[in-house]
């Protein structure tokens, strides 16, 4: 095994082929463990995508070709919290050299002042806050990328990561991690929660009150805000770091 970390957004592909369905996406400055390899394509798990597939993260394969260095000494100093001119996605991971920004790779970047904060230290507003910045954004499954597109617990999992929460990336998994759940009606829920739909789980977003919810939705096509019965409601959760707003309970 060895330890390989993303310059830039990279398909983690279900199987080794680039005709295949993208299943998730890591970007700049996320680490992969490397497990094998087979005809220019590396069988990977990303550790911070937790998945039920797989204990050492979620489970695929990438372009061994794809925008990847070995990971080495180089640790992440900052984290992309906002919009910015080098078009880094929020969540991306940020070296530091002799005072400067760096990408995994060695090479500068620059950003403006605002953009990135220490690793560690999470953001000051809620993840349907997050949310609600990147309406418009369009669907893509498997995408985690706030600069080209997400699905909706790729949208999910990004914002909670910027509050400083850790979580599964698939919505049946967010569920059934969460250190609160329930099947109680929506009406019970906070804001800022999570809310689940589909009989298996197939669709998560952010409570908003008043029966509205913001996700990834493709029939949408992409971020948008939509009402709560019109999904297929089976419960709610609430994660620490930006789940469930103290006071907001119906």
């Amino acid at each position: 095994m060895s330890d390989m970390v993303a310059v830039r957004s990279i398909a983690v592909r279900a199987s080794p082929s680039g005709d295949v369905e993208m299943v998730t996406e890591v970007v700049c400055g996320e680490r992969l463990v490397v497990l094998g390899g087979r005809g220019g394509w590396l069988r990977v798990v990303v550790p911070e995508h937790a998945s039920h597939l797989d204990p050492g993260g979620y489970p695929g394969w990438v372009d061994a070709g794809d925008g990847l260095v070995e990971r080495g000494a180089w640790e992440p100093a900052f984290v992309v919290v906002g919009e910015n001119r080098a078009c880094l996605p929020l969540g991306a991971l940020i070296g530091e050299d002799e005072g400067k920004a760096v990408l995994p790779d060695g090479r500068p970047v620059e950003v403006e002042a605002g953009v990135l904060r220490r690793v560690g230290d999470p953001v000051g507003i809620g993840g349907h806050h997050l949310c609600l910045r990147l309406l418009g954004l369009p669907y893509r499954w498997g995408g985690t990328d706030s600069t080209r597109g997400m699905d909706c617990s790729g949208l999910v999992m990004r914002a909670m990561q910027l509050r400083g929460t850790r979580m599964p990336r698939d919505a049946e998994d967010q569920f059934a991690s969460a250190p609160f759940r329930s099947g109680e009606s929506w009406e019970r829920a906070r804001v800022g929660d999570l809310v689940f739909f589909g009989e298996e789980i197939t669709h998560v977003g952010f409570y908003l009150g008043d029966g509205c919810y913001v996700s990834a939705k493709g029939e949408d096509g992409g971020v948008s805000v939509r009402r709560v019965s019109e999904d297929g409601y089976v419960g709610f959760a609430r994660y620490g770091g930006g789940c469930g707003e103290p006071g907001a309970a119906r």
